[in-house]
């Protein structure tokens, strides 16, 4: 839990497949790199995704939790959210969100960057997207916490539900708004045309106006991007940020660095993606029994994938558990902390993005900023990043 990266590192070089096995969970866990890369995250006939992801089931064939081909036609109803023109266009929107925390964060000489902008920040992007009012961003924030936890941490199937009930119900709301906006306006077969015209150009609305095979995507499919958008679309980001700013402060001199050569910046994004993934590892379920390493796997075996781990793979990364600004982009970029293949992070870019636009700012605005006491991380396994960060700037 302390130092999951040097902990599944040391786990790959002596053990690269284990079986674990508790009173709660069985699985097994990969962390060879070639093996995760070109194996398990391409489309791959054995290892599934339409069961979630973590040790227990946690969904079913819905929306981006599938496997291809339909999965490939579910991302392609995103995608125009996500191209390098749409984001170019709302590149200012974020920088604008960053830029108003970071006047309330100077007014104070001191604070929490977690809560100053790490958190609010990629939670108020989220809500912006997907079209809910980012004025209740912590509301969201919780529900995507307490989602992540009961479906990683408690064995208990099902146990997610009650929480999701609450995320569904709210969505629909916001769904039935849209539609209701549709049928006044006379439009009674909606095409992404009207997005931005008859309804408000985000997620959501792309979602109501889009068709999947000929059909209309059922309330659970829209109701899924929104809890992907919960989960993935803020905590992960939040996590990149907190553990970029994190590391380089504790070595004064790569923050100094990145403060006198704003070039560097681009490489301390990506370093820290691969040194501190946000998320250490995720999940597949097989369809069919499988050997593998001189294991059985039955039908329906978990298997994690480790990404600290092949992030920290030797033959890929010259000093793999150092976090180096000069390492060649070429080769920090190999990282699997966004995945690889048909389930590449479709947010990626945007991640990517908001990490960037944070750390020129601070870079910029509080070139003095320093930790000013102990750091925390946050509880979930399967997650890795800062929940307290103490800074001052004066």
């Amino acid at each position: 839990m302390e130092n999951p990266g040097e902990t599944y590192a040391e786990l790959a070089r002596q053990c690269p497949f284990y079986e674990f096995k508790n009173d709660d969970f069985h699985y097994w866990i990969t962390s060879d790199y070639g093996e995760i890369k070109n194996h398990v995250l391409q489309d791959n006939p054995v290892w599934s995704f339409k069961w979630g992801n973590a040790a227990k089931d946690t969904a079913h064939d819905t929306g981006i939790v599938t496997d291809p081909p339909f999965h490939m036609a579910f991302r392609a109803l995103l995608m125009p959210g996500f191209t390098p023109k749409a984001l170019k266009a709302f590149r200012p929107t974020v920088k604008s969100l960053a830029t108003e925390l970071l006047d309330e964060m100077e007014t104070k000489g001191a604070g929490d960057l977690h809560d100053d902008l790490a958190l609010p920040l990629p939670a108020k992007v989220m809500c912006i997207m997907l079209g809910l009012p980012p004025e209740d961003y912590k509301r969201y924030k919780h529900w995507g916490d307490e989602l992540q936890k009961l479906m990683f941490h408690d064995p208990e199937p099902g146990s997610h539900k009650a929480i999701f009930k609450e995320i569904y119900d709210h969505c629909m709301e916001m769904v039935d708004y849209r539609r209701d906006l549709l049928r006044k306006a006379g439009i009674d077969d909606a095409t992404p045309d009207h997005v931005g015209d008859i309804v408000p150009d985000d997620f959501m609305s792309r979602a109501v106006c889009s068709k999947i095979a000929g059909r209309r995507l059922t309330d659970m499919e829209i109701v899924n991007i929104c809890a992907t958008f919960l989960t993935g679309g803020q905590e992960t980001t939040t996590n990149l940020i907190s553990n970029c700013v994190w590391r380089l402060l504790e070595r004064r001199e790569l923050w100094d660095a990145v403060c006198a050569d704003p070039g560097k910046i681009e490489a301390a994004i990506e370093e820290s993606l691969r040194l501190d993934p946000p998320v250490l590892a995720h999940f597949r379920t097989s369809l069919r029994p499988i050997e593998m390493h001189g294991h059985h796997l039955p039908d329906h075996a978990k298997l994690m994938f480790s990404i600290a781990g092949a992030n920290r793979c030797p033959e890929q990364f010259k000093y793999p558990d150092a976090f180096d600004l000069d390492r060649p982009l070429s080769e920090s970029k190999k990282h699997l902390s966004f995945g690889y293949g048909v389930h590449f992070c479709i947010g990626a870019p945007l991640a990517r993005m908001e990490g960037q636009i944070a750390l020129r700012l601070l870079t910029e605005r509080l070139p003095k900023l320093r930790l000013v006491g102990e750091t925390e991380r946050i509880e979930t396994w399967m997650y890795w990043g800062r929940k307290k960060l103490p800074v001052a700037w004066d």
